[in-house]
């Protein structure tokens, strides 16, 4: 009887050691195909770990939800306006070949200039247009590593 026991634990223990452990955020390790496009998901990169924010819109962090890139920008990377914390926000288009044009993010008529790998570092981390006005407050300051932003922006480039 304890044998059966033991073996039954052993096996029990063994097969879950190969069964794919979710992320805290839901996903999958194996739901993605770049770490970019982990860390556009899941604000964490291909270790598991987090990626740290300063600022940003305040979500329900009390109830186990943290700020992504897809929070605010959504599934497409499209943006648009949406409701977050009872607040309206207008999100923009983040795809590589909306930020890639001269004029990228018009607000109030007004463009921001053409993105590129160093103005993209500059608008995720410190919250600058190319142009170097301050973004609205909603956008998060992002505590990311060159790789991880490299490889975050290669995501963006692959979407239509």
């Amino acid at each position: 009887m304890r044998t059966a026991f033991l073996i039954s634990v052993a096996l029990l223990l063994s097969a879950c050691q190969y069964a794919p452990v979710p992320l805290d955020t839901g996903w999958f390790p194996d739901s993605f195909h770049s770490n970019g496009e982990r860390i556009y998901f899941t604000a964490t990169d291909d270790e598991g770990q987090r990626i740290r924010y300063s600022g940003g819109p305040r979500i329900g962090v009390m109830m186990g939800r943290y700020l992504t890139c897809a929070s605010c920008h959504g599934p497409d990377a499209r943006g648009g306006l949406h409701m977050m914390h009872m607040r309206v926000m207008d999100a923009p288009d983040i795809r590589w070949s909306a930020l890639a044009v001269e004029g990228a993010h018009e607000e109030q008529g007004e463009g921001h200039g053409q993105y590129e790998l160093d103005t993209f570092r500059e608008a995720v981390v410190e919250g600058r247009h190319p142009d170097g006005t301050v973004m609205d407050r909603d956008m998060p300051r992002w505590d990311i590593e060159d790789q991880d932003l490299s490889e975050l922006a290669a995501y963006l480039r692959s979407l239509p």
